[in-house]
């Protein structure tokens, strides 16, 4: 179990490195893909002709995509480092290393790896580092920490206690 722990934690690093090193015209298109997609459901829902849909590699077209298309970007920086501080937080655990000094460990692996990601994104074409997205990513770490330990604590922790009084009947 260690084993692919240690495996999910650097594929995911590994898929965190990729995001980062696609040019920007390149992650743009991606998301404004997004964009285009979640308009065309929207007019499918409200009944309108699909005759207008719109090529999904076009920019967006006006503020409002431009919006949702930063919406979408910046939360998918989120959750890149929500998974990492939950595959982070399993391996320690899978280690015993818990308490204090794992959240330490685990903050500082997330956080390192953002500035490192953005300091990366520096030499990438089209892409730019900022402080700004370097909050955000440990953002999305420490709501995924929050949450690991929520289920790890609430859900496990009951579930291992029910078990030893059903063993000890």
């Amino acid at each position: 179990m260690r084993k692919l722990s240690i495996v999910l934690c650097l594929v995911w690093m590994v898929l965190i490195f990729y995001n980062s090193s696609r040019p920007g015209t390149l992650s743009n298109t991606g998301s404004y893909k997004i964009v285009q997609s979640i308009r065309n459901d929207k007019n499918i829902l409200q009944g309108k002709t699909n005759s207008n849909k719109t090529n999904p590699s076009l920019l967006p077209i006006n503020q409002r995509d431009e919006k949702i298309n930063i919406f979408i970007r910046k939360n998918a920086h989120a959750f890149e480092y929500f998974i990492l501080a939950v595959l982070v937080s399993n391996l320690l655990f899978l280690f015993a290393l818990k308490g204090r000094n794992a959240l330490t460990y685990i903050m500082f692996i997330c956080l390192f790896y953002a500035v490192t990601d953005e300091y990366h994104q520096k030499f990438i074409a089209g892409r730019g580092s900022s402080v700004s997205d370097v909050l955000i990513d440990f953002t999305g770490a420490l709501i995924g920490l929050g949450f690991f330990y929520l289920v790890y604590y609430k859900c496990f922790t009951r579930y291992f206690i029910k078990n030893k009084k059903c063993r000890a009947n």
